[in-house]
């Protein structure tokens, strides 16, 4: 499958006139970092897609808490997805949450991401 290849703000990404393409791997880490900086519910057409933010910028929130909005957000693009490896970095002055994290499947597909929330 092949998919509009976009920038960081969303925006679909034009090279020479022409609509860049992506596919495979690069599509689903796309697809995974669109799910991940949608809130749960912000979208009209699709209102289960998205984690649940309140529980990444909320107090008193734990890496847990936003591990497991991470391993919800890729679930709902690929099952078989799983975290490997995760890291997050608060910075609570300016309620600001950043995380990278690792994700791989049975299928060899190794997806590394980075997201941040304020």
């Amino acid at each position: 499958m092949k998919g509009f290849k976009l920038d960081l703000n969303g925006d679909v990404i034009l090279s020479g006139g022409d609509i860049v393409l992506i596919s495979d791997d690069e599509l689903k880490a796309q697809k995974v970092r669109t799910v991940i900086g949608t809130n749960k519910g912000e979208w009209t057409l699709n209102k289960n897609e998205g984690i649940n933010f309140n529980y990444i910028l909320g107090k008193g929130i734990t890496d847990d808490m936003i591990m497991t909005q991470i391993t919800d957000g890729l679930r709902q693009v690929d099952e078989t997805l799983y975290l490997d490896d995760f890291k997050c970095m608060r910075d609570s002055e300016n309620r600001k949450v950043s995380v990278s994290f690792s994700a791989s499947n049975t299928q060899n597909t190794a997806l590394t991401i980075e997201q941040s929330w304020n």
